[in-house]
């Protein structure tokens, strides 16, 4: 395998990383935004991997052609510097409560798991996260790009034995959802594609822009988006197929994917917890690697992006005291919105070929 291709593979798995998340990887949002649609929500799925690679593709070579690690440049070149300015404020105070939320759900779970106080659990996710964003963005590379692809991994495999096991549930499906009425995200299968690449692949933004401006390579970057945004989505339809096969034993679970894998076994239970809170562990390195990016660019290795690093980890830890996901889930709305709109612009500007020629614009 040739050096560009492991390259961008690495590249990839960053990416994967930052989306992945835990709700993702615990099947609860793959559940809401495409399972409780039937095998509909397969088609759903596979839109959403369209989009992820394209997307991811696009941001990534923003990063390249800007010469920019911040969301900042990315959101004043695509939306115009007001809508760019209300932007950065409303994607900064979400990846901070991300963040919070992350070190709060890590605790829980490794409480749970483990045995440890929620708050020990809490530090151990914050000072993992901490450890590997201010070493610089070539250790979160080498961080994510070994962990996503195991966690891809671990979740295929268990799907797999989901839905061989069960595979005669597959015919009830339809009977299934009529009796258990589950939450969708949206009204309609098609949209709650979109709405999910929306708010998944905009506070990776930074993220993405980094690799771009980081691989001098343009085609290894557009190689990296596209192999991210497939198996992002070959993933999400594994998932999916495992949800459908065994609905009626998980749907009531907050963790719907964490009692597929115990239904396996207690081994492989335990295991996925694991993976569980190492993608409590992803998302929070992707977004505090953003926050802090987005005050000084390219600048990682000086004293104060790794002092502002700090800060923000240490006011996480304490916001995730406090039921601060109430305040972030108001703002997901906002969040979706914005999404919508930096998609569409970025679109926009793609069909113009202002993507393949985008200068830095002066802040």
């Amino acid at each position: 395998m040739s050096t560009s291709i492991l390259k961008a593979i690495s590249y990839a798995g960053v990416y994967v990383g930052a989306v992945i998340g835990a709700g993702y990887a615990s099947g609860q949002e793959v559940l809401q935004f495409f399972a409780s649609y039937g095998f509909i929500g397969m088609l759903g799925a596979i839109i959403t991997m369209i989009m992820l690679a394209w997307y991811g593709t696009v941001f990534m070579e923003l990063g390249h052609q800007l010469k920019t690690n911040s969301h900042r440049v990315v959101l004043n070149y695509l939306c115009g510097k007001k809508v760019g300015f209300f932007a950065d404020y409303i994607l900064l105070f979400f990846m901070f409560g991300v963040i919070s939320i992350m070190f709060s759900g890590g605790g829980a779970a490794i409480h749970q798991y483990w045995g440890l106080p929620p708050v020990a659990g809490k530090i151990i996710i914050a000072v993992m996260t901490l450890s590997t964003v201010i070493f610089g963005f070539t250790s979160s590379v080498r961080a994510l790009g070994i962990i996503s692809p195991l966690m891809i991994l671990a979740v295929i495999v268990i799907s797999v034995i989901t839905f061989t096991t069960y595979s005669d549930h597959l015919a009830t499906v339809d009977a299934s959802l009529r009796t258990l009425q589950p939450d969708t995200a949206t009204p309609f299968w098609w949209t709650s594609a979109i709405v999910y690449v929306s708010y998944n692949v905009i506070p990776g933004v930074s993220t993405f822009a980094s690799i771009g401006n980081k691989e001098p390579n343009l085609k290894i970057v557009r190689m990296a988006g596209v192999i991210g945004g497939m198996t992002l989505g070959i993933c999400l339809l594994f998932i999916i197929m495992a949800l459908l096969a065994n609905l009626e034993n998980v749907m009531s679970y907050e963790i719907p994917f964490l009692e597929i894998a115990r239904g396996i076994g207690p081994t492989t239970g335990f295991l996925f917890s694991i993976v569980l809170v190492v993608a409590v562990f992803t998302t929070a390195v992707s977004n505090l690697y953003g926050f802090c990016i987005r005050f000084y660019d390219s600048d990682t290795e000086t004293s104060k992006f790794r002092i502002l690093t700090v800060v923000v980890v240490v006011l996480s830890l304490l916001a995730s005291l406090f039921p601060f996901s109430t305040l972030v889930g108001t703002l997901y709305p906002a969040l979706g919105i914005l999404g919508m709109y930096v998609l569409i612009c970025a679109l926009y500007k793609t069909f113009k070929g202002q993507i393949f020629m985008a200068e830095r614009p002066k802040l």
